[in-house]
């Protein structure tokens, strides 16, 4: 039987401050599905889940909560807890990942991707330079100084802060890319090192509010249609990377008859609250133990069901 402990960066914090509710709702819904599917594991003893006191997520025999508050830090929780290995989830946006990551593996081991992947693919900056490195198709930084751009910051999480703009300016802590038409989706690989399992193929719902781009929501499962090309786009990613360990999510979109990627995020994303209804119990299953066990099943997962999600 396996121990694990799961660690989310916002519903964790000893001090919760609702700066953007949509973003901790977001956090406190995968957190929760996370949890659900180790628990659905037989071979789990006990998940411990470290939480902020305030919160009420989920209830279970074999779920232990350890509570933070104002007088209880993670840190302070990390130090007394049992040598069980850590399945972490946090945001890229002012490179909390990677700060969060090296906090935690000073007291206990992680089941994640190498720092170095965390660090490279936090920032936009690097991971362009990665991409264009390994010629895999990107979306690099823009190409010309007059037309329509996208301006992001260089640590970032999803569509917030990304806007719109005519004008070729932008800040010290943000990029400039060309502004695309396009299908716009993700996928979620399962990895371990240089070998993946494509888990699923996913459409994103993106609105134009103004000036700001906003994601509104996804349809898991919703390019099934596309997995051949996906699954090509996604090996080139692996082999040109060492230390990938776990989920990782890609953002991606279609120019010229071609897929690009966008974001490379090495965690636990969005499209994981439809796993289970559209790709089944036996796709969590094989997430879960590679977790648990650090081997990895190759079986290729079967689409059930699209499922639509839309954020809050």
């Amino acid at each position: 039987m396996n121990d694990i402990i799961i660690l989310e960066y916002f519903t964790s914090k000893s001090n919760i401050a609702l700066e953007n509710k949509k973003i901790f709702l977001e956090a406190v819904s995968l957190t929760e599905n996370i949890i659900k599917s180790f628990l659905l594991n037989k071979n789990v003893s006990k998940v411990f889940f470290i939480q902020n006191s305030k919160l009420d997520i989920l209830n279970h025999k074999r779920l232990f909560k350890i509570y933070t508050n104002k007088n209880n830090s993670v840190v302070s929780i990390l130090k007394k807890l049992p040598k069980k290995n850590v399945v972490f989830i946090a945001p890229e946006i002012m490179n909390i990942s990677s700060n969060f990551q090296k906090k935690i593996s000073k007291f206990l081991p992680l089941r994640h991707s190498d720092i170095k992947i965390n660090e490279t693919f936090s920032s936009k900056e690097r991971t362009i330079q990665f991409l264009k490195k390994n010629c895999i198709n990107h979306i690099g930084k823009a190409k010309k100084y007059k037309g329509k751009f996208v301006i992001k910051p260089i640590y970032g999480a999803g569509s917030l802060a990304v806007r719109i703009s005519c004008k070729y300016s932008f800040r010290k802590t943000e990029i400039i890319q060309d502004y695309m038409t396009g299908i716009k989706g993700s996928f979620s690989m399962l990895c371990k090192n240089k070998k993946f399992v494509l888990i699923s193929c996913n459409k994103q719902i993106v609105k134009i509010f103004g000036d700001n781009i906003i994601q509104k929501g996804i349809i898991v499962g919703g390019l099934e249609n596309e997995r051949s090309e996906i699954k090509s786009l996604a090996k080139k990613i692996c082999n040109a990377t060492e230390g990938f360990f776990g989920l990782i999510g890609v953002d991606i979109i279609k120019q010229n008859k071609k897929w690009h990627v966008l974001e490379i995020n090495p965690r636990f994303t969005s499209s994981y609250n439809g796993i289970l209804e559209c790709y089944g119990k036996k796709t969590i299953h094989q997430i879960t133990y590679l977790y648990l066990t650090k081997n990895l099943i190759l079986d290729e997962p079967k689409l059930l069901k699209t499922k639509k999600i839309i954020f809050s």
